[in-house]
């Protein structure tokens, strides 16, 4: 990595992008626990899924839809 001056990547790391990346993208919770192998859907959710910046705009447009205002951009 050092040569290719990339940054350190641990294997943990990817690991925790895919599964946040996949739980952020339409993949159901149950699914990415079970591809990850956890016992626990809890344990999923409270390490690997984490909000993204486009599903905190879609959250705040869809209660300003709902409140019948205009959306606001976060």
């Amino acid at each position: 990595m050092a040569r290719a001056g990339v940054r350190r990547v641990r294997l943990y790391d990817a690991r925790h992008a895919c599964l946040s990346w996949m739980a952020n993208n339409g993949v159901p919770d149950t699914v990415v626990s079970a591809w990850a192998g956890h016992s626990a859907l809890s344990f999923t959710k409270r390490v690997y899924v984490h909000p993204d910046p486009q599903s905190l705009t879609a959250g705040s447009e869809k209660l300003s839809e709902l409140l019948g205002g205009s959306p606001t951009r976060l």
